[in-house]
């Protein structure tokens, strides 16, 4: 019970003296039914640094893949229950739901069917599509939370993959069209994922004109990294601090 309350909490991502979190603790409450477990799971998840809280997640959740089938779709519907009671959704609630689908075993890993190339320049015209609603989506929370950087940083990699391309509006993929990006990006070559996850993270960097990326930004690249099977880039991955739970 703690543990699946440590994840809900973990999802709300919010301290809990926050405006929103009687609402996210109620909402976790209904789904647990245990009033020391929320409280003592707001104290822990209070407590973690940004570069610990998606670390922690994911040691928790590897360890609930071995649950019963039941279980872990159970936890799926309370996660998008609590996802619901927040006041305001973020672009990060998706990839967090799609991450979390994938890490349960709901959801099948990226297969990379496609031949094993490096080169992200020549793209066929329907995977680049997908790649660009992909980064849109991206875009509302990378670099930061300015829409114009974001928008500056949609073009900056667009501009790197197709110049023609960077030209274009960035079309905002509603849920289902977010879930089929995804799985189109996913088709390419386990060679290719990389290289698009350094492109992001360069671009965002040199868009931001930071030497680190901020939290919601390397949140989501974090979660579209997992999502794509790939390792993260060494800009990404040094704002982290990873677990290594046993059993």
């Amino acid at each position: 019970m703690l543990a699946g309350a440590a994840i809900l909490g973990l999802v709300a991502r919010v301290q809990p003296d926050t405006e929103s979190w009687p609402a996210l603790r109620t909402a976790i409450l209904a789904e647990t039914g245990d009033g020391d477990a929320i409280r003592a799971t707001a104290t822990d998840v209070g407590s973690l640094t940004a570069s610990s809280r998606l670390p922690v997640l994911d040691a928790l959740l590897k360890r609930r893949r071995h649950a019963p089938k039941e279980e872990r779709r159970a936890l799926l519907q309370s996660t998008r229950r609590v996802m619901a009671a927040r006041a305001v959704s973020t672009p990060i609630d998706r990839l967090l739901w799609l991450a979390m689908r994938k890490q349960l075993g709901e959801h099948p890993p990226a297969t990379g069917g496609a031949a094993p190339q490096v080169d992200l320049q020549h793209l066929t015209p329907e995977l680049l599509d997908q790649v660009a609603l992909l980064t849109a989506h991206l875009a509302r929370v990378v670099p930061g939370p300015e829409e114009r950087h974001g928008l500056a940083w949609f073009e900056a990699v667009m501009a790197e993959l197709s110049p023609a391309k960077a030209l274009t509006a960035a079309v905002l993929p509603d849920g289902e069209a977010l879930a089929h990006a995804l799985a189109e990006v996913q088709s390419m070559s386990w060679m290719q994922r990389p290289v698009l996850m350094r492109l992001w993270v360069d671009a965002a960097l040199r868009v931001g004109r930071r030497t680190r990326l901020a939290p919601p930004a390397a949140d989501a690249l974090r979660l579209v990294a997992g999502l794509l099977d790939s390792p993260l880039p060494p800009d990404l991955a040094r704002l982290y601090n990873e677990v290594a739970w046993s059993a």
